[in-house]
């Protein structure tokens, strides 16, 4: 049997690569997911994309979102928890998926990896973009969004929301974090800096996860 090259190798462990990508808010994460995704050919599973879809769709969610979302609170898990059923499970299981900005819940988690391990994908590589407070205010006090079928700033990301939004990441993310990390390859990136800089972090960290 003819060895493969490095260039198969290294393209048949790119085709297997699944990735969570967590981090602070503002962060950086649909940016970057989303170069990624399209890299190594992952399905961008970008929660916040199917949360405004379904929100435009359904003006009772819609409301939901008014009273959660809006202020800064999660969305209900039940919703996000369906959406994550359909996706990875609807998914052909030979395509590798990049989780976008979530699970930001314990259980949700734990439904994440049960999916993964029901549809016989490998083992994610997790990744958490950090950024000092201070960042995270500042970037999202500047961050513009198109909400409302308008371009201006996102409901959220008003002064108390983003207070409301710190509490909820310091309860729930902790908790996700360390149930990652006892199943997973999980790394810490710094997310200062330009986009290129902490995407060459963010390849760096993948290329070393790929290559064991």
């Amino acid at each position: 049997m003819r060895a493969k090259t490095p260039a198969q190798t290294n393209k048949a462990k790119q085709s297997k690569l699944n990735m969570i990508l967590l981090g602070d808010p503002g962060a950086g994460k649909a940016t970057q997911g989303a170069y990624f995704a399209k890299k190594y050919q992952m399905y961008d599973h970008d929660m916040g994309r199917e949360l405004t879809l379904l929100r435009q769709k359904n003006k009772s969610f819609d409301k939901v979102q008014a009273k959660t979302g809006d202020k800064g609170a999660l969305t209900p898990t039940a919703i996000v928890r369906g959406i994550n059923k359909k996706i990875v499970l609807g998914l052909p299981k030979s395509k590798s998926i990049l989780f976008d900005g979530h699970p930001k819940m314990l259980g949700e988690a734990k439904l994440v990896s049960k999916y993964l391990k029901h549809t016989g994908r490998p083992d994610p590589l997790v990744i958490y973009l950090r950024i000092p407070q201070s960042e995270v205010i500042k970037r999202i006090q500047k961050r513009k969004g198109y909400y409302n079928t308008k371009f201006n700033q996102r409901a959220d990301d008003s002064v108390q929301a983003l207070r409301n939004r710190a509490k909820y990441y310091r309860k729930n993310i902790a908790e996700v974090v360390n149930y990652l990390k006892s199943k997973y390859n999980f790394r810490y990136i710094d997310g200062t800096g330009t986009v290129a800089q902490v995407r060459k972090r963010l390849q760096q960290a993948i290329d070393e996860y790929l290559n064991k």
